[in-house]
Parts: C-alpha cells; sequence; structure tokens
C-alpha cells in the first residue's frame, strides 16, 4: 500500500519536472476560440489563352480556346485538385496533356488543353460604347474552402500575342481567386476567375454611331436657310429626316435585349429627336404665321430664334439625360 503510493508522488514529480524542463517557445499554442487548426490544401491554377470565337457581345456568349494548368502538394494521397467545374458555362472539348508529380519536391502538376462554351452577362447603359469582360471561373464541385483554396497564378497566366477579336480592342488581363459562399446550404467555395477587358474600338464605334444623327440634323437644319414661303420644302426636309432617325435608332438596338434604362445610344437619338422636332416646331409656327397672323411678320424673329433654340435643344437634353 505504502509502496504503491510512494510509486504513485514519484512518477508526478518527474511528469512536472519534464514539463518545467520544456522551454517556453517550444509549447504549443492553443488556437483562438473560432479559428480553424486544419490548413486547406492550396492548389495553384493558371490559364493561358490561345483562341477566341463565336463572340456575341449582345448575348454575353463566346468560345474561349487555352491552357490551364494545376499545382498541388501531393504529400495527401488522399486529396486531389481534378475535381474542378466551369461555372459560367461547359467544356465542349477537355484534353489532359500531362500528369507529373516531382520525387523531390513531391508537387504534382496537371495540364489540360481545354476549349468551353462560355456566358457573361453583358452591360449595356454605354452601348455601344460598352466594355465586355470575357470570363473563365471554375470551382472545385467537391471540395470546400476547408479542403481546397486556388492559389491564382499571375505571372504564367496571359493571353497569346496572336490572339485578337475583330471589332475589339484587349484592355487588361487579371487573374484572381475570391471566396463564393452559398447561403442555402452554407458552405463557402473557392473560385478562381480570370478575366479579360475588352472594349470596342472607340473612334470607329464614333463615327459609326455619331455621323448619322449629325448628319440627319444638318440636313434638317438647313431648312432654316429657306424662305418662309417654302413651307413644304421645310416640312419635306424635317419629316424625311425624322423618319430617317428613328430608323436608324431601330437598327441600331433591334439585336438588343429589352433594357429597363435609356442607353448611350437612347440618349444620343432622343437629343438628335430634339433638334428635328425644334426644327419642325419652328416650320409650323412659321407657316401659322403667315397664315393667320397677318397684322404682323414675325417669320424672321421665329426663323431666327428658333435656329437657335434648335441648336442648343440637343445639348440641354442629353445632359439632362445623363443626370
Amino acid at each position: 500500500m505504502t509502496a504503491g503510493i510512494y510509486r504513485i508522488i514519484a512518477v508526478t514529480l518527474i511528469a512536472m519536472l519534464a514539463i518545467g524542463l520544456i522551454p517556453p517557445g517550444t509549447q504549443a499554442e492553443l488556437p483562438e476560440p473560432g479559428t480553424r487548426q486544419a490548413t486547406a490544401n492550396e492548389v495553384t491554377v493558371g490559364i493561358y489563352v490561345v483562341g477566341f470565337g463565336n463572340f456575341d457581345a449582345n448575348k454575353g456568349t463566346y468560345t474561349i480556346d487555352f491552357y490551364m494548368w494545376l499545382l498541388w502538394d501531393a504529400s495527401d494521397v488522399n486529396f486531389t485538385g481534378l475535381g474542378y467545374e466551369f461555372m459560367n458555362g461547359r467544356a465542349s472539348s477537355t484534353v489532359k496533356l500531362s500528369d507529373e508529380t516531382d520525387p523531390v519536391t513531391n508537387e504534382r502538376e496537371v495540364w489540360y488543353r481545354i476549349q468551353a462554351s462560355l456566358y457573361n452577362e453583358p452591360e449595356f447603359k454605354t452601348y455601344p460604347f460598352n466594355e465586355f469582360e470575357v470570363v473563365i471561373q471554375i470551382e472545385d464541385s467537391r471540395l470546400t474552402t476547408d479542403d481546397l483554396v486556388y492559389v491564382p497564378d499571375t505571372e504564367g497566366s496571359a493571353i497569346d500575342d496572336s490572339m485578337n477579336i475583330p471589332g475589339w480592342q484587349i484592355k487588361n488581363m487579371e487573374m484572381s481567386v475570391a471566396d463564393n459562399v452559398y447561403e442555402n446550404w452554407g458552405e463557402t467555395y473557392s473560385r478562381a476567375t480570370y478575366t479579360i477587358s475588352v472594349g470596342r474600338a472607340v473612334t470607329t464605334t464614333a463615327i459609326k454611331t455619331l455621323l448619322p444623327p449629325i448628319i440627319f440634323c444638318i440636313v434638317s437644319g438647313l431648312s432654316f436657310a429657306f424662305k418662309p414661303d417654302k413651307i413644304a420644302n421645310r416640312i419635306g426636309f424635317g419629316t424625311s429626316m425624322l423618319i430617317s432617325a428613328v430608323m436608324f435608332h431601330i437598327s441600331q438596338t433591334s439585336s438588343l435585349p429589352p433594357m429597363p434604362m435609356l442607353m448611350t445610344i437612347d440618349k444620343i437619338m432622343i437629343a438628335t429627336y430634339g433638334f428635328l422636332a425644334a426644327s419642325l416646331f419652328v416650320t409650323t409656327v412659321m407657316y401659322i404665321d403667315e397664315e393667320y397672323w397677318k397684322d404682323r411678320d414675325y417669320t424672321k424673329e421665329v426663323n431666327y430664334y428658333g435656329a437657335i433654340i434648335a441648336i442648343a435643344l440637343p445639348f440641354i437634353v442629353y445632359a439632362l439625360l445623363n443626370l
């Protein structure tokens, strides 16, 4: 009995002495409440774009051809980074080019050649001077951020110099990673996004968009140089240009989906309508003056001040629409 008590006391003293001999820096620190001790596996992802086609900016659809590589530490034999899926479309063709593991670093690197039909929501507020983002988005289909986190390969990801998009200019490229939360299921997945920002050729677009309305206004404005008795000619100029403007407006927007807001092209055309309507209004007032206000001739004043108002009105209307 006594020997057993002595044995317990001796073991206790030895344990206390051993704990006291452990240096303070080597003692494990307890994690703060709510933090995760386990580290998620990091998967480096990179994309190199070599081809682009079937681009429809009005629908937001495109086909993109690219190389993609995935790199991760293969020490955990139960982990794989190959469970990716595209979040904004589907791959029509996937070819695995290589699958190698470095025996020294134990890093596994897998390369693919992929052709995918993808989609991104277009933005029309500034149409036809709008920009478009060509996006490739991938997430793992099974593993949340507790198990997998993507790391962007910003240095290796790029676009081939030979790639171009007819009628568009490539402005910027960006590879990024963010957490995507699915609140309905209470899960968070790592999402890698490769974004190519493209914009229309400004000079060409400006000429195609602005030149017709300017010509409509100039031709209609020639009516201010006509004599008051040329009412039929003035009305003919104004109405023909108004019809032409409406048809041009329809041709510019007919391929677009219904918009809940005014686009830049709408604002330009509404300002054009303002000039054409003012021209016709001045002509109408002059006709009334000729026919009914015979006691005094107001035609010169109406024509002069009407021209000034008609010229200023489009700029005023456009400015008001942009408030």
